[in-house]
């Protein structure tokens, strides 16, 4: 939970209740409100309903019942719950109780409420006996957004309790047809790039049953994240969390049951409160389009606390220098770049004292010191920030701080001890994890990440990740089964204290590109690199063409690239290759000086038009007007249309030269009776017309012998 959370204003409520009780035993009071969000308590009823965005959930939490969920309901007014029951369980020494029960041990504590100006949030406290354990079951709404973020903590009030396969939530719902998308690696045996992020769907049967999840980090096998189809509305929801989980969605006869929770682990709940994931889930009239939009209202508000997705030119030096960098090369290249529209300069992995620069991909030699390499940058990072600034960019820094080189252990490294292990293995021939659940080494990496950043004074951390064990070893404040969950849970405490000492610090998230696209991550990350094969264009649009069904557009980072079959000296379609990276965060990685005065221009020209393009993005929600994008079999056109909050909207169509010579695309969610004013930024102004004309008719698209790409504004007329 970030820091703000954590110091919600309470109001304890049993006097509250005995009071309105005692004047009217059929009154129901608004206890909390904030915009169109409301806490509701029916006293004669005992019950509370947290409502927002139009859809409310209710629960009955008073001390003479069970605590129940009864209804999440839409805001078209369907009811959801398909069986009544708690949205939880608890397993305590080894038993599974129904959050709740009283014939389960459970026993009513007390409700709070909470205002911190963003959230409503209704706390609900029971102790489990005989254990001695107080558990609290918490549901936040920001104003505005359908959607429900609900999590679980734990405090043991007299000896330590074991606690088993955390659960973030599980309900019965209406059935429907199940979407969600793969991870990042390919599934065992498929070694096509296109099986990463692809969107799935299923309509199971009564008896089926699919089940989704990762040992390790969060989406490396599937993105946690689901949406289920129903006659009106979508119901979507998500897990915010790193590592490990497990999801169960299973048909049965009374409806579609879900379970989700982290994977299967076994942690102490002391004096000091455990707290489990928290998952997201709401409900948005229309279908996954529209619970996009919902969603994305809840990211900025309700998971970001408020703090927009702002994507800035950037440049990143990897796939052009790999380590063979140096303070001269980067400062032609910071030149070269910025003169281009380039609004970021990031020095990629291989800056750092002992890093092999004969083998240019080979970053791991000297990884763990920390210090600029002194015969390659005589006047240190902080030089290359200040001439950064001096060009008018921002300016950018790699770090692993989860791994070292174990040839710097105990010199400028980290202690042995607080290296991960799994069965007595580091899992890796040169390098080791740092356990962040131990004392030692999360002080290491605290202190080596501020001083760095004290000293380099970068805008922007490039916060990578490419190694990950399940540390089971002794010493480091967790069990033989808890390693994923320690150092997930310490992970997000580390990026809450950078951002408090460093507000105005941007972090992306990178994990051998996309092994980490989470909801717990874009909580404490600004953008996120999807994938360390960002070409050909092909796949980069398919991976946004997936991924933008989750997280908003202007998270998602690639880079354009000179890829031999795609070159950008003389490029065929040069277009294609930079529009294929717009609808995104918009990333160059190239030597520049290897390019015609020409090329360079052309590249000058797309930067410029994807910052008049960019307040679109800056807002936006995607929705998919074909199927996705793919290198092999895909669809002949692939269009995606991004709409910002305040109404322009973009069409991103791709030509793939093997099909129709036209594709007509009917744009969504327009607002039927304003006029649209339709743009192509190759050819001018097309048209205008109505929404409803549009969504009805359509807009006919016509292949251009100059690029495959073409970019359509939509633009609102007064």
């Amino acid at each position: 939970m970030d820091a703000t959370r954590r110091h919600l204003t309470v109001v304890f409520l049993t006097l509250l209740s005995l009071f309105i009780t005692s004047t009217s035993s059929s009154f129901a009071a608004t206890v909390e409100s904030l915009g169109d969000a409301r806490i509701d308590h029916g006293v004669r009823s005992g019950s509370w309903t947290i409502s927002a965005g139009g859809a409310s959930l209710s629960v009955t939490l008073d001390p003479s019942k069970d605590y129940e969920v009864t209804a999440i309901v839409s805001p078209s007014g369907r009811n959801w719950i398909r069986v009544n029951g708690p949205d939880t369980v608890v397993t305590a020494d080894g038993v599974q109780h129904a959050f709740g029960s009283r014939d389960g041990g459970f026993s009513y504590a007390f409700v709070s409420t909470g205002n911190d100006g963003r959230h409503l949030q209704l706390d609900a406290a029971f102790t489990l006996q005989p254990q001695n354990l107080l558990v609290t079951r918490h549901l936040a709404v920001v104003s505005g957004s359908p959607t429900f973020e609900v999590w679980t903590s734990f405090r043991a009030m007299g000896d330590p309790v074991s606690l088993s396969n955390l659960n973030a939530f599980q309900s019965v719902v209406s059935p429907g047809a199940i979407h969600w998308l793969t991870g990042h690696q390919p599934a065992q045996g498929d070694a096509t790039l296109d099986t990463a992020f692809a969107r799935r769907e299923q309509t199971l049967s009564e008896g089926q049953s699919l089940t989704f999840g990762s040992s390790t980090r969060s989406s490396e096998q599937t993105v946690p994240w689901l949406a289920i189809d129903g006659p009106g509305d979508e119901f979507y929801g998500g897990l915010m969390w790193s590592g490990g989980w497990t999801l169960t969605a299973a048909r049965a006869s009374a409806g579609l049951s879900i379970d989700w929770g982290l994977a299967a682990m076994t942690t102490i709940a002391g004096r000091m409160p455990v707290e489990g994931p928290h998952a997201i889930f709401g409900l948005a009239r229309g279908s996954l389009p529209e619970a996009s939009a919902a969603l994305r209202s809840y990211i900025i508000d309700g998971i970001r606390g408020g703090r927009p997705l702002t994507p800035l030119v950037t440049y990143n030096t990897w796939f052009a220098y790999g380590t063979r960098i140096d303070e001269t090369a980067m400062r032609r290249e910071m030149a070269h770049v910025a003169a281009m529209g380039v609004e970021l300069f990031v020095i990629d992995a291989g800056w750092y004292a002992g890093a092999d620069t004969h083998d240019t991909s080979d970053f791991e030699a000297g990884l763990g010191t920390w210090k600029a390499d002194p015969d390659r940058f005589p006047n240190g990072l902080r030089a290359l920030t200040d001439y950064a600034h001096g060009l008018g960019m921002k300016f950018g820094v790699w770090v692993e701080p989860e791994r070292v080189n174990r040839s710097v252990v105990g010199q400028d490294g980290p202690d042995e001890s607080s290296l991960a292990t799994a069965h007595g293995s580091y899992q890796s021939d040169n390098s080791a994890l740092v356990c962040l659940a131990g004392e030692a080494g999360r002080r290491w990496i605290v202190d080596r990440l501020t001083t760095l950043i004290d000293s380099v004074q970068p805008d922007y951390l490039k916060w990578d990740n490419n190694l990950w064990l399940n540390c089971d070893r002794d010493g480091h404040g967790h069990g033989a089964s808890d390693g994923n969950f320690a150092h997930v849970t310490a992970l997000y405490q580390i990026l809450d204290t950078l951002h408090q000492k460093y507000p105005a610090l941007t972090i992306e998230n990178c994990s051998s590109g996309g092994n980490r696209m989470d909801f717990g991550m874009l909580r404490d990350t600004d953008a996120a690199w999807m994938d360390d094969h960002t070409a050909p264009s092909v796949h980069v649009r398919h991976n946004i063409d997936g991924l933008s069904l989750v997280f908003p557009p202007a998270y998602l980072l690639s880079f354009v690239t000179n890829f031999l079959p795609e070159p950008l000296r003389h490029s065929p379609d040069l277009l294609l290759y930079v529009r294929s990276r717009m609808e995104g965060v918009l990333g160059l990685c190239f030597q520049s000086a290897s390019l015609s005065d020409d090329d360079v221009a052309a590249i000058a020209a797309q930067i410029a038009l994807y910052k008049d393009l960019r307040p679109t993005l800056a807002t936006g929600t995607a929705a998919l007007l074909t199927p996705q994008a793919n290198a092999q079999d895909g669809p002949e056109w692939d269009v995606l249309q991004e709409t910002a909050a305040d109404g322009p909207i973009l069409l991103y169509a791709f030509d793939s030269r093997d099909g129709a010579d036209t594709i007509i695309v009917s744009p969504l969610a327009l607002q039927p009776d304003l006029v649209y004013r339709v743009i192509s930024v190759d050819s001018g102004t097309i048209g205008d017309m109505t929404g409803a004309g549009l969504m009805d008719v359509g807009i006919r698209i016509v292949r251009s012998p100059r690029t495959a790409s073409h970019v359509l504004s939509l633009i609102p007329q007064p």
